[in-house]
């Protein structure tokens, strides 16, 4: 189990911002805004030693950022592994790192707002929501 909010915490302070797309280009990661189906929000992709984040290019900035702090999240906790973010997940079946990978965009989204991210983690955690309606919680939090 990690403690999110410490390493929130220690990535901002590191950073010097807790923007996600200046995290992004602090860390090395080039965020690109693809042409993408509409049932892709994002995802994170290895190459050559290089990580890069997409974002689909038709979603609104806010929801471009959740997309970003999600995938961070898999780029710091889940090394070694690509993901992406589908916009219907109605297969979907929550594993572990998707989980975890939310809990981190919620602290790192919460982080400089007057948001109690253990609060929305324990409501998001009694719920059991799929990603979709996390990002809905978040996109209304923000």
């Amino acid at each position: 189990m990690y403690n999110y909010k410490v390493r929130v915490r220690n990535l901002v302070k590191k950073c010097g911002t807790s923007n996600p797309f200046e995290i992004a280009c602090y860390m090395n990661i080039d965020v690109l805004q693809l042409k993408l189906p509409n049932t892709i929000r994002g995802f994170l992709v290895r190459v050559l030693r290089r990580k890069f984040i997409a974002l689909n290019a038709n979603l609104p900035y806010e929801s471009q950022k959740i997309v970003v702090c999600h995938e961070l999240g898999h780029a710091i906790l889940h090394k070694g592994y690509g993901y992406y973010l589908h916009a219907d997940m109605s297969y979907y079946v929550p594993s572990r790192r998707e989980k975890e990978a939310n809990q981190f965009a919620i602290h790192l989204l919460s982080h400089s707002s007057d948001l109690d991210a253990d609060l929305i983690t324990k409501v998001i955690l009694e719920k059991d929501p799929d990603p979709r309606e996390v990002h809905k919680i978040l996109s209304t939090l923000l």
